[in-house]
């Protein structure tokens, strides 16, 4: 029914929608509540580590700023000290940039974690289902039969089934 799918189509954009622009909207929109809570979860977690890698990036700054600018003589062992402190330097720039794309890693999960439960909310788990393995014929092969596989399921409202579409006659070229 056109209007059926138009009405599924339109819920699942919405959920996709406020998924997008609300963290963890999306799965309580889906009726999956107990998911919200993961989803804000490592969205804290990957702000918070944000957060701890630029102060400590701050502050390996600083220190390489304030040893680069000091007398040699003055440090002991001044090139290693100054080696050391800018690899600090560069492993908390290299860890606040992970934890970015880490953040946006786990809002697009979010976001395609309800987008795929709305999808499945419409989605037919109806006892009419069924597995048949019966030979089919395969206009390309030298043997007039060849093993497969047919799955048959039914959705209501639905003018042909897939396994009545596969029984109509198909051109082989």
């Amino acid at each position: 029914m056109p209007a059926q799918d138009s009405l599924e189509n339109r819920w699942i954009q919405r959920t996709t929608r406020l998924a997008a622009f609300i963290p963890g909207a999306g799965q309580i929109a889906n009726r999956k509540y107990w998911k919200a809570p993961i989803v804000w979860g490592g969205l804290a977690w990957c702000i918070s580590s944000i957060d701890f890698n630029l102060m400590q990036l701050e502050a390996a700054r600083a220190h390489l700023i304030e040893l680069e600018e000091s007398d040699p003589a003055a440090v002991p062992n001044y090139y290693s000290t100054l080696q050391t402190a800018r690899t600090e330097e560069a492993f908390y720039r290299r860890n606040r940039d992970l934890s970015w794309f880490a953040l946006v890693g786990v809002h697009a999960l979010s976001i395609l974690d309800a987008h795929v439960d709305a999808n499945l909310l419409s989605f037919d788990v109806s006892e009419n289902l069924a597995l048949h393995l019966r030979p089919i014929p395969a206009p390309h092969t030298a043997a007039l039969l060849a093993p497969g596989l047919m799955i048959r399921w039914h959705r209501p409202g639905r003018k042909f089934t897939n396994f009545e579409r596969s029984k109509r006659p198909h051109r082989a070229f």
